[in-house]
């Protein structure tokens, strides 16, 4: 039987497809009455999946008395209570360092389009007025 895992937020297709493979998952971003769904599938949680966003505080804790792990598919851990967390003995997880790569190449990118005014280049490219005006 696999581990029963709480997906609280919208993931990415593949990922969740993945955790679907390897758990069975419910769907709390889905869920019409939320506390209804918390209260039938949460004594059975494990673990739960989230996303940066979504809130996960004591009150939602306290639903999944079983939740040993917290895995934000994100950077940040700044939507989880990690006070709370840790007064449960659950361990909280993220994906840092992911996006330090794209981060710098965009902020490097934002800098040159300031500095060489790429946009305006283009736009005055696009409007036919390079062959006219140089």
């Amino acid at each position: 039987m696999k581990p029963e895992i709480l997906i609280a937020a919208r993931l990415f297709a593949p990922t969740l497809a993945t955790l679907e493979r390897e758990f069975t998952c419910h769907r709390l971003f889905e869920a019409e009455d939320p506390d209804r769904f918390l209260r039938d599938v949460g004594p059975r949680i494990r673990g739960l999946a989230t996303f940066s966003g979504r809130r996960v505080d004591a009150k939602l804790m306290d639903a999944l008395p079983k939740l040993e792990i917290i895995s934000n598919f994100g950077v940040g851990v700044d939507s989880i209570d990690l006070e709370a967390a840790r007064a449960r003995g659950i361990i909280v997880t993220n994906t840092p360092d992911v996006l330090n790569d794209c981060v710098a190449d965009t902020a490097m990118a934002l800098v040159l389009n300031t500095l060489r005014r790429f946009p305006r280049a283009e736009a005055y490219l696009r409007a036919g007025n390079w062959p006219t005006q140089g």
